[in-house]
């Protein structure tokens, strides 16, 4: 009785420890109604929007569900909006997700403000900064339909939701930096074997763009888990098809009055440093 005793408080103490760790070093987000994820190339804008849009949708569609068929309310079911290809099961599978069904493709109808969301429902667009040109000040109706549509889109969906990502505020349109006073930023992706860990902070937009510390943006960094089979979840190369169509070149390029092969500047690279390291 008393080793039974010893051996639950072992694992009630090795749990607590587990739980302050993880508690301390990694951050459950909370994002607001509109949220915008930034970073450098690579870094996980994109599997972090559709983490945390999937998450949030499923939270949202489970809700719908318990109001509909257990309180029997009268409530539209709501949709997932995006510009891109996502599934909530795998792209590698045959058979889809049940909740495939409610992903919806976004159109120009939807962003001019012409056809209204669903209410409740969630919106997901990669890559912001090619939803509209951020220099295009002329087009005056252009910029106040996206200046209504992100200023009321959680009134106009009665509490929804909208994920954007993009690799820096400032190359986003100016309705969407206006909206957003806070952001997250990605510093860093660590790719272990079954999950990512992304090292995120919240930044502040201010009217400078200009976030100022004290202290390292790494010490102060929130990791954040993510399953490595959410990346099956979205095509991480959907804008290839801007560049699919043209040619690829295999010849020799110009360089210091000569052709040279980028294998032969690599192999004469090696060679020099093969030398020196003997020497």
């Amino acid at each position: 009785m008393n080793q039974t005793l010893i051996t639950i408080i072992l694992f009630l103490v090795l749990f607590l420890i587990i739980w302050w760790i993880i508690r301390k070093n990694f951050k459950n987000l909370k994002v607001p109604s509109v949220c915008l994820i930034t970073g450098g190339v690579k870094t996980g804008k994109s599997l972090l929007s559709v983490y945390l849009s999937i998450k949030d949708y499923k939270k949202r569609h489970r809700r719908w569900w318990l109001a509909t068929h257990i309180l029997q309310k009268d409530l539209e079911e709501p949709l997932y909006y995006t510009n891109v290809f996502i599934t909530f099961g795998s792209s590698k599978r045959k058979h889809k997700h049940r909740l495939d069904r409610n992903i919806c493709y976004i159109s120009l109808d939807h962003l001019n403000r012409d056809i209204r969301f669903r209410y409740k429902s969630v919106i997901y667009i990669q890559e912001c900064s090619l939803m509209a040109d951020n220099m295009d000040f002329n087009n005056k109706e252009r910029n106040i339909d996206l200046s209504l549509f992100n200023k009321l889109i959680a009134h106009e969906t009665r509490g929804g939701a909208v994920y954007y990502d993009t690799q820096s505020v400032l190359d986003s349109h100016y309705s969407i930096k206006r909206v957003c006073s806070s952001y997250l930023f990605i510093l860093r992706n660590l790719n272990l074997f079954l999950f990512h860990i992304l090292y995120v902070r919240e930044m502040i937009n201010t009217e400078n763009g200009v976030n100022n510390f004290d202290d390292d943006v790494e010490l102060t960094m929130r990791k954040v888990i993510i399953p490595f089979w959410y990346h099956n979840k979205y095509d991480r190369y959907e804008y290839s098809y801007l560049t699919d169509e043209l040619p690829t070149r295999n010849k020799d390029i110009p360089l210091h009055n000569g052709l040279v092969s980028f294998n032969n500047l690599y192999i004469e690279r090696s060679d020099k440093r093969r030398k020196e390291k003997k020497k």
